[in-house]
């Protein structure tokens, strides 16, 4: 918009400060450059409505029920990972040209963010995972 306004002060600047000689700048020239910037403005809108419109299949629903796509990925031309939340639980998703396939469910408590607390929780696993892979070696 401020473009806009910013050409049509600089129009009649023109205009004005040509007054006295022949004009470079008509009226006409004017009002012709305006409208097609006005239609050139149309278009753009037009344009981000569509794109809108086309993209909001993407966040549709974003928060609303049970299904909530949380990020999406693209890697190659109609191949992407997307990472969806179902009541409570996120699983990992290759979405192909045809198919769909789970790659991973992932535990939203196993979450790694950088905390002192997170650290007494990672040592707390680690023991737990030591003592598990003890026992098997007993029993085996």
């Amino acid at each position: 918009m401020r473009l806009l306004l910013t050409l049509i002060i600089f129009n009649i600047s023109t205009t004005q400060a040509l007054a006295g000689t022949d004009s470079l700048v008509s009226f006409s020239a004017t009002l012709r450059i305006f409208w097609g910037l006005l239609i050139v403005f149309g278009v753009l809108l037009v344009v981000y409505a569509l794109a809108k419109k086309k993209l909001s299949f993407l966040n549709a629903g974003a928060g609303k029920g049970a299904i909530t796509i949380i990020e999406t990925r693209h890697l190659m031309p109609r191949k992407s990972l997307c990472l969806i939340k179902v009541r409570d639980q996120e699983f990992l998703l290759g979405l192909g040209n045809e198919q769909i396939n789970l790659i991973a469910v992932i535990n939203p408590a196993v979450t790694t963010s950088s905390g002192p607390s997170d650290n007494k929780k990672f040592a707390v696993a680690l023991e737990d995972a030591d003592r598990k892979i003890g026992q098997n070696d007993i029993t085996n």
